[in-house]
């Protein structure tokens, strides 16, 4: 396949319906479950972790910005790494991703399984099942109607971090912030240090979702102007209501009452803790709010990292079958189930499902998740830096533009930052960084053989340092290229 033979995507959707993408993927789950966790480690000093968290948020926020109004493709981190760094990177910036979505998916699926019980005795894996079939079929029809069935699911989400924090913040207790720092006894670089930095990593992780919006830029209408929108929009929103629920669970919960009898934290995050702050209606909203945050997680994984698999199917790096197009639905209907069949066949595997899933199997799948995650962000980061080099052109034109200083200072800031808080986490469980190292090795292996086997018409990597003709259209041919 060359040139432009495979398929676009018609459709489109409006920067509304891609805010609301971009919220489902950054607030996720985890807002109901992390805050408490953290709470019981580190104390009232999360407050203050969350707020070094938005440090790293934006600059990649700012890296994002500038690639993203650049070079708004379809499959970005595919794109950029392949196009800005070097085609074997390109193969890593896709394969590195799915093996973090996979795993996020199954985390998100099996999270929304554990609060299913509280509203209905169903089995684990048939909650899995639902949640993840359902929205594959939202997905496979088409993205107008999984972005607007993830404007309903978003409203249920920012309510219900809406009634957490208003009730947190109706029972306020100053008294509940002192110690800031309790087991350091005030001193963050004494022995409360640890606990504070890996609240503040921690607290950073869903903020990593943003990054699904440069993958689907070939759908977003006016995309060079309405992705750096819809990043600033859709960023701000969620570190707002973010910073508000955390305030409000630390002023209004004391941290101590949060630690179970075991030692950590109590099961059931702000449902469990909420008590005595709110209504048993409001309480409930809240667990649900929970159930949707996963579901609108899965949505948007599906909506966007198809877009990364069929992007770099289009250039032959993995088997062109899986760029088709389904012609009545206009879908990337084969990258989607490449992207949903692993979790499936995986989630029996993740057991024993009693009811109660271990804790240790969640904190692993999101680490292997945001170890990858970094991973990406580093590759993302050197990809920025040569933008102005390998592509003046849309550097120079590009609808929003960081002065040449600040954009070096945000791309080593975001390859810097990330590797260390890829090593910072992965500490928690080696394992994880392990198998993505492994898998790293793997798919090396299978760049050197498609390299070798590739029967095209043109060089592979040649074509890997190519954008497209569509993608071309309104830059400078001489400096962009087009295959």
């Amino acid at each position: 396949m060359t040139g432009d033979d495979f398929k676009l995507i018609n459709e489109q959707i409006g920067p509304i319906a891609a805010i609301a993408l971009l919220i489902g993927t950054a607030v996720g789950m985890s807002i109901f479950i992390v805050p408490t966790q953290m709470a019981a480690v580190a104390g009232p000093s999360i407050v203050v972790a969350i707020l070094l968290a938005v440090i790293p948020m934006v600059l990649g926020i700012l890296l994002l910005l500038q690639l993203g109004g650049s070079i708004p493709v379809a499959g970005g981190a595919y794109v950029y790494a392949s196009r800005l760094v070097g085609p074997y990177w390109g193969f890593l910036g896709v394969a590195v991703p799915i093996m973090s979505v996979w795993a996020y998916i199954l985390f998100a699926a099996l999270g929304f399984a554990e609060y299913v019980p509280v509203f209905a005795d169903v089995p684990t894996l048939v909650s899995v099942y639902f949640l993840l079939g359902a929205f594959l079929a939202f997905n496979y029809v088409g993205v107008k109607l999984a972005a607007n069935v993830q404007m309903v699911l978003v409203s249920i989400l920012l309510a219900a971090m809406v009634t957490f924090s208003v009730g947190g913040f109706t029972s306020f207790d100053t008294s509940n912030l002192t110690p800031m720092f309790p087991a350091g006894e005030g001193d963050p670089f004494a022995d409360g240090y640890a606990p504070f930095f890996l609240a503040a990593v921690t607290l950073y992780i869903p903020f990593q979702g943003f990054a699904m919006i440069i993958e689907i830029g070939e759908e977003l209408e006016n995309p060079a102007k309405n992705i750096p929108r819809v990043l600033a929009a859709g960023m701000a929103i969620v570190a707002v209501l973010t910073i508000a629920v955390i305030v409000a669970l630390v002023g209004a919960v004391p941290w101590e009452s949060i630690i179970g009898d075991d030692g950590q934290a109590v099961e059931g995050g702000l449902a469990a803790v909420a008590e005595g702050i709110l209504p048993g209606w409001a309480i409930a909203f809240v667990a649900i709010g929970a159930l949707v945050a996963a579901a609108t997680t899965i949505n948007t994984l599906y909506t966007s990292y198809s877009r990364t698999i069929m992007r770099a199917a289009r250039d032959d790096v993995i088997p062109g079958f899986f760029s088709d197009i389904h012609d009545r639905f206009g879908t990337p209907n084969r990258a989607l189930l490449l992207l949903a069949v692993p979790p499936l066949l995986a989630a029996p595997l993740m057991g024993p499902f009693d009811g109660i899933l271990a804790v240790d199997v969640l904190d692993w799948l999101v680490t292997v998740t945001v170890t990858g995650i970094f991973i990406s962000f580093m590759i993302s980061g050197v990809a920025l830096w040569k933008l102005p080099t390998v592509f003046p052109d849309r550097y120079k034109y590009s609808f929003y533009k960081l002065p040449l200083p600040v954009l070096k200072v945000v791309a080593v800031g975001n390859v810097v930052v990330s590797a260390v808080f890829m090593v910072f986490v992965a500490l928690g469980a080696p394992t994880a960084l392990l198998l993505q190292f492994g898998w790293i090795g793997l798919v090396s292996l299978l760049y050197v053989y498609r390299i070798r086997t590739y029967d095209g018409e043109e060089d592979l990597r040649e074509k890997m340092a190519l954008l497209h003709k569509h993608e071309a259209i309104g830059g400078d041919s001489s400096s962009q290229g087009d295959d």
